[in-house]
């Protein structure tokens, strides 16, 4: 499986490291390296996170990270993993559809 970042999270990725950066740079940075490397083990475990529960489409699965939701579509059909966003868990994923 390949693993594809929309524009969409890489901007939502960007978004939340210049946040959590105007308090810790170094944070900022490790954490941005801790979600791409959980990302990656979707290499080998595509299924290893969740439903997402306000869907409920088993294509459409979510990895937790602390305070964070990143949002992945599976496309088996493609051999191909599409990280779709990232959102914080106090955001409502219902509103983000304009995202």
């Amino acid at each position: 499986m390949d693993i594809i970042w929309t524009n969409q999270a890489i901007k939502k990725l960007n978004d939340f490291v210049d946040y959590i950066a105007r308090d810790d740079l170094a944070t900022a940075e490790s954490w941005a390296m801790d979600v791409i490397r959980k990302t990656d083990q979707l290499i080998e475990q595509p299924e290893s996170g969740r439903i997402v529960p306000e869907y409920n489409e088993p294509g459409l699965r979510e990895l937790i990270l602390s305070n964070y939701r990143v949002i992945y579509r599976i496309r088996e059909e493609e051999s191909k993993i599409y990280i779709q966003t990232i959102w914080h868990v106090r955001q409502n994923p219902l509103k983000q559809k304009s995202d």
